[in-house]
Order: C-alpha cells, then sequence, then structure tokens
C-alpha cells in the first residue's frame, strides 16, 4: 500500500484478519506517520476532551459562567500532525485525505451515539467555492453515514481571524435552513474543535427551535 500522507510504499503485507483487528486507519498511512497523531485516551477536561488540564478546562468554566452545557467528545489531540494533516486536507484541497479518519469516526458513533442524527458543521458558501467540498461531509459521505444538512452559515469570517476572546462570544454566525425538521436527539460534527464558539453557536440555535438532546464530536480537540 501506499501511505496517503508520506506517499512511502508500506513493505509491511497483511491478512485479511489482521486488517480487519487493526486500526481503521492502518490500511491508509504507514506505521511512521501513525505515531506522529495522537489519540485521546483519557481526557482531562470531561466536558470538552481537552487535553493536559486537571477538571474543567477555561475554555468549558467561561462558557458555563455564561449559562452554556458543553458536551463534547474528539478523537484525537490537535497537534503538529493533525495540524498538517487539515493544512493539507482542507487548505490545499487534498479530497482523498477525507478517509483518513473516516472509518474510525464510523466506528465511534455507531458504538456510542446509537440514535443520534447527525448535523455537520456547515461551511459558508464562499469557503465551499474555493475547496470545492464541505470537509465534514466529505469524510461522513465517505464512511457511508447518513446525516442531515440543517444549517446554513450567515457570517463568512474565519475563526483563525479572531481573538480567544471574540471566539468566546457567540453571535448569530449560523441559522437553520427554512422549513427543517429537528430530530428529537442530535450529534453535531465538526473537524476540529478550539474554543467551542462554533459548536455553541449551533447548539443555541437547535435549543431556541426547541431541541434538547445534543452532543457533539470532533476528529481533533
Amino acid at each position: 500500500m501506499n501511505c496517503l500522507l508520506c506517499h512511502n510504499n508500506s513493505k509491511e503485507t497483511l491478512s485479511i484478519t489482521a486488517i480487519l483487528l487493526l486500526s481503521p486507519n492502518k490500511a491508509l498511512m504507514c506505521d511512521a506517520c501513525q505515531r506522529h497523531f495522537c489519540r485521546i485516551i483519557q481526557p482531562d477536561c470531561p466536558s470538552c476532551y481537552q487535553y493536559r488540564h486537571e477538571g474543567a478546562c477555561q475554555d468549558c468554566i467561561a462558557w458555563k459562567r455564561q449559562g452554556y452545557q458543553v458536551d463534547h467528545r474528539s478523537l484525537y489531540q490537535y497537534n503538529t500532525a493533525m495540524k498538517d494533516y487539515f493544512s493539507r486536507y482542507k487548505f490545499q484541497g487534498d479530497y482523498a485525505l477525507r478517509s483518513l479518519f473516516a472509518q474510525e469516526l464510523a466506528k465511534h458513533i455507531k458504538k456510542y451515539y446509537k440514535g443520534y442524527t447527525l448535523v455537520p458543521v456547515p461551511v459558508s458558501k464562499q469557503r465551499y467555492d474555493e475547496r470545492g467540498f464541505n470537509q465534514v461531509t466529505a469524510i461522513l459521505e465517505y464512511a457511508n453515514l447518513a446525516y442531515l444538512d440543517l444549517f446554513e452559515r450567515i457570517d463568512d469570517t474565519r475563526q483563525s481571524s479572531k481573538t480567544k476572546k471574540e471566539r468566546l462570544q457567540l453571535n448569530n454566525r449560523y441559522q437553520l435552513k427554512k422549513g427543517a425538521a429537528l430530530p428529537q436527539k442530535i450529534l453535531l460534527i465538526d473537524d476540529i474543535y478550539t474554543t467551542g464558539s462554533t459548536i455553541m453557536s449551533l447548539r443555541q440555535e437547535l435549543i431556541r427551535h426547541g431541541c434538547q438532546d445534543i452532543k457533539s464530536l470532533s476528529i481533533a480537540r
């Protein structure tokens, strides 16, 4: 196989049984690249899976002070390897990389979120036109995971252009599409959870329209 990240050809030969027992990522990247990604096993912040915090992190404390509930989980730490991955996937448009964590995400959802309707975080029309795809829905589609496209983005300001203080202040960046029917249990799906402002914005819009059972999941934190 050729690793999707370094493109080196792995000389490792695996039986069908061995492949089935290994991580879903095993057949898509080599061992050397796999070792650079850090799976979150025992998160320090129980509310958002932030790493290296004793108890609730400062972001979650700030949200709770404003009266918001945080119920988020992530698969991986947002380290240098993950940053490089998303740079290639999102900003350089390497569409093949949508497959890298898709099956692992699907496995986690099927195990822990039975009965929840998946709702991806939307991208603006401008970002979609630039990139050619929504990085979240592309992963879900590769994994054959059904989802409901409930939201549209109405503010195109990049989160990366804002200060942390600005990110922790909610604004009306998203709105439900007209005529959207809300399911009872919703799992919001994002690629990266930073301060939580994106998830909080979507969550509050759902609550405003009567939805109460809302959880969120991202590939990285």
